[in-house]
């Protein structure tokens, strides 16, 4: 059996597409650009996969009538609010249950939960380094658009907006931003902002892609500046991240890094870490980030801010921790860096687990299952 896989379309789509190969299935890769409707005809490909959701590559597969497979594996994705995403050709897998929740109502039974993976890490390879007590390998998150479009609202708006913002960044569970959206606000924001973030959008999810891809990028910067800053007041601290030198001006205790990392690279970071942090896209309102997964897999200890499926997934406090607020993540810390045979037994249980259930073998074979077989239909 052969299919195809789109790259350059996503996060650890490398390793997803390992994975259909490691199942038995031969894949076949290309890139969007220079795609139609009749290269897949004439392959006979027996579906198209790509690593998050293209309205473009749907919509070619919808015309050759070839199955198209999709993970969403990172947020925002401003994609799934396209028009295209009710073609029947499509299967969306998606790492976020509440996402899943809210497709299901516009595509019943063609979107699927399907929690991300890692690649297995051969630990042994890791270059060992001088360890360091803190960690964080990540953006800033300076990319929703900057804040030139806030000094165009008026004084009501801003105020509102800024009110919103602060009160997300100390509320983890529950989403403020689409919730307690007036369309007062709404409606001076959609002409302030470029029109391009509209296109494409079906009627009625204004608000999401507004949430999803402005807002929650806003608190995201807001939650990791203030907390890399409390963090690096008091503990050893290394950030790895390649925005300008204006982003960390408010963190003058912080080790900055801010030469790319490698993907291949970033094991040997998390194995050499005492504490990895991980701060999910405030995007993401139940699923558990790819990094954590990353981390776990070369060994990393990990903690992260609470998510509600990280429950489902693993054991906290046997495969990794977590935190709810600021002075719990500094406790934590402080705590962790004391009983190092604690960490260390948590991150070795951590990769395990990831080891033994969280491969992208078994997630292909879940996606290649629930679309294939009879017992998945």
């Amino acid at each position: 059996m052969k299919a195809l896989a789109c790259i350059g379309m996503g996060k650890s789509e490398a390793a997803i597409v390992d994975g259909f190969r490691m199942a038995g299935l031969e894949m076949e890769e290309t890139a969007l650009a220079g795609l139609t409707e009749k290269n897949i005809k004439e392959s006979d490909y027996l579906f198209v996969f790509s690593a998050n959701y293209s309205p473009a590559l749907s919509a070619v597969c919808q015309k050759a009538l070839v199955p198209y497979l999709s993970y969403v594996t990172e947020m925002p994705a401003k994609a799934l609010y396209d028009e295209t995403v009710k073609n029947p050709c499509n299967y969306i897998f998606c790492f976020d249950a509440a996402m899943c929740t809210e497709l299901d109502q516009r595509i019943p039974g063609r979107c699927f939960h399907l929690p991300l993976g890692a690649a297995e890490v051969d630990v042994s390879e890791c270059k060992a380094g001088d360890p360091v007590d803190v960690c964080f390998v990540g953006s800033l998150c300076q990319d929703h658009g900057g804040d030139d479009w806030i000094e165009g609202l008026s004084d009501f708006t801003r105020g509102y907006l800024e009110s919103l913002w602060k009160t997300q960044v100390r509320i983890y569970g529950y989403d403020l931003l689409k919730a307690a959206m007036k369309q007062e606000v709404f409606d001076e924001l959609e002409k302030q902002l470029p029109s391009e973030l509209w296109s494409g959008v079906e009627a009625g999810f204004e608000k999401h892609v507004l949430a999803d891809m402005v807002l929650a990028g806003k608190v995201t910067e807001m939650e990791r500046k203030q907390l890399l800053k409390a963090v690096s007041e008091q503990f050893e601290t290394h950030l790895y991240m390649t925005e300008d030198a204006e982003a960390v001006s408010e963190l003058p205790a912080i080790h900055v890094h801010r030469e790319a990392v490698p993907s291949g690279k970033k094991k040997d970071i998390y194995r050499n870490s005492r504490i990895n942090l991980c701060f999910a896209h405030r995007s993401i309102a139940s699923g558990v980030p790819q990094e954590v997964y990353e981390i776990m897999a070369a060994g990393g200890f990990v903690l992260t801010n609470f998510q509600q499926e990280i429950t489902e997934n693993f054991i906290v406090g046997e495969h990794l921790d977590t935190f709810a607020s600021e002075s719990e993540l500094l406790e934590k810390i402080a705590y962790y860096l004391e009983h190092e045979d604690e960490r260390v037994r948590i991150a070795e249980a951590g990769r395990q687990a990831v080891r033994e259930y969280h491969s992208y073998v078994s997630r292909v074979v879940a996606m290649f299952n629930t679309v294939f077989s009879e017992e998945g239909k």
